[in-house]
This record gives structure tokens, C-alpha cells and sequence, in this order.
């Protein structure tokens, strides 16, 4: 495949469109369209936070484009391009939970839906975190906190996903936490 041209089709606050023509098999022409996150590094921050007490910090927090509540674990970005990602993780937590991270290690990066958006999560674990103060959303979140015993967190998820949208990251992230050993 080879690309062409690629052309902006929409920008945003926190998102652009693109259009990408492309020569395909055959030597056919192909049109791939994609967003693009706004945010400097194009890397999103994902926060597997446990309490002393073994409980996941999780959020309930209403999605425009579902237009629903889901479940997910904290998350969000660096605000600029000298914040760190374990800083904008750390910061994230502290702003959308009200607990405080002490200490952070590295899980892993991956990417989601690579055929959609152009975006790669860097996950964190947080041990030991403690609630320290109160929220501090944007304007723009609505959320609720949500603490699940880590013995639970299974059966939690397969309970709210008869009536509520949960984030895929919650048990996904699980096996490789109990492969480095931190849970």
C-alpha cells in the first residue's frame, strides 16, 4: 500500500479527522478515514489504582458519544508536552478520584482500534493509593467513584455489564498484573 495524500477533514478541541487516499491491491485506489487525538504525544494515560485496602478505584462517568455512563478505570493526558506521563497520570487520578499515588510503575503501551484512531494508552499501577482530598473534574466530566475489592473485580464487571457499559481495560490489564507480580 502507498499513501497519496492525506487531508484534515475536521478539527477539534480535543480531536482532528483525516482522510487518507491510498493505493491499494490491484493498484486500485482506497480511502481510509481515521481521528487523530489532539493532545502532544498522542498517548493517553490509564491508571490501575489500589486502595490499602485491596479495592480498584474505578469511575462511572458519562460518555457524550454513548450517551450513557460507562465503568473504567481513571484516565486521561498530559496537558503539556514537559508533563510526564507518569506525572498527567498520577495528576489525572488525583483530579477525576481525589486519590493520591505515591508511587507509579509502568505496565505497559498498546495500542486500541488502530483502524479508528491513532492513539497508543500507556498503563500504570498505583499500590497503596489514598484518597486525600476531593475531585477536581473539567467541566466537561461527570463522575461518580467507584471502589471494587480486587477478589471481586471479576464477578464485579460480569455484574455490571448486564446493565452498564464497562471499559474493556478494567480485566484486560488484570493478567498482566498478576504476570509482573504486582497484584
Amino acid at each position: 500500500m502507498k499513501i497519496i495524500k492525506t487531508e484534515k477533514i475536521f478539527g477539534g478541541k480535543f480531536l482532528n479527522v483525516f482522510r487518507k487516499i491510498l493505493i491499494i491491491k490491484n493498484e486500485k485506489m482506497g480511502i481510509w478515514e481515521y481521528v487523530e487525538y489532539n493532545n502532544p504525544p498522542r498517548r493517553a494515560v490509564i491508571m490501575f489504582a489500589l486502595t490499602k485496602n485491596r479495592e480498584v478505584v474505578l469511575e462511572k462517568i458519562f460518555r457524550a458519544p454513548r450517551e450513557d455512563y460507562t465503568i473504567e478505570l481513571p484516565a486521561g493526558s498530559a496537558h503539556t508536552e514537559e508533563e510526564t506521563e507518569a506525572e498527567a497520570a498520577k495528576r489525572e487520578l488525583l483530579e477525576e478520584t481525589g486519590f493520591l499515588a505515591k508511587k507509579i510503575t509502568p505496565i505497559l503501551s498498546v495500542v486500541s482500534l488502530p483502524g479508528l484512531i491513532n492513539l497508543e494508552l500507556v498503563y500504570f499501577f498505583a499500590p497503596d493509593v489514598e484518597l486525600v482530598g476531593q475531585q477536581e473534574c473539567d467541566d466537561e466530566e461527570e463522575i461518580e467513584v467507584i471502589k471494587v475489592p480486587l477478589d471481586n473485580l471479576v464477578d464485579f464487571v460480569i455484574e455490571q455489564s448486564k446493565t452498564a457499559k464497562v471499559e474493556n481495560d478494567i480485566l484486560s490489564v488484570l493478567p498482566i498484573l498478576r504476570k509482573k507480580k504486582l497484584i
